[in-house]
């Protein structure tokens, strides 16, 4: 299947960080953004801008395959975060975006992810596959 994935396609969230998204090893207490979330927040951007603008059937998704993100400032949690995702480059079913995050003082992450299109129910399936081949849920 061919998808109409145009380079430049831009998508924003804004989010409010919350106490499941902490680094609270630092101090005692809910503290800071963690990095892992902060990533997690950018590749759910990108997935939503391919739902959005792209995979608008239910049976089609996409799947992260590479992460280079930056984190380079930190944020309180609770702090408003804005997340923007743009499509830099497309081959094939993969597709790379550049992300950043900003909160309401600077910029806190940066950085590249890919992206897999994939169908839901033949993923689903090798999935199954190999959970029965490593005996996993037996």
């Amino acid at each position: 299947m061919e998808f109409d994935v145009k380079i430049g396609t831009t998508k924003e969230r804004v989010i409010t960080t919350n106490s499941n998204q902490t680094t609270s090893f630092l101090w005692e207490g809910e503290n800071v953004l963690s990095t892992p979330s902060m990533i997690s927040e950018m590749e759910e951007t990108c997935r939503l801008l391919l739902k959005d603008f792209v995979l608008k059937e239910k049976e089609w998704d996409s799947v992260g395959t590479i992460v280079d993100i930056k984190h380079i400032a930190t944020t309180p949690v609770g702090s408003t975060i804005r997340l923007k995702a743009i499509i830099e480059s497309v081959n094939n079913r993969r597709v790379m975006f550049n992300v950043e995050a900003f909160d309401d003082i600077e910029k806190i992450g940066e950085g590249k992810h890919e992206r897999f299109i994939i169908n839901v129910a033949k993923f689903k399936s090798k999935f199954e596959e190999k959970k029965r081949k490593l005996h996993v849920n037996d």
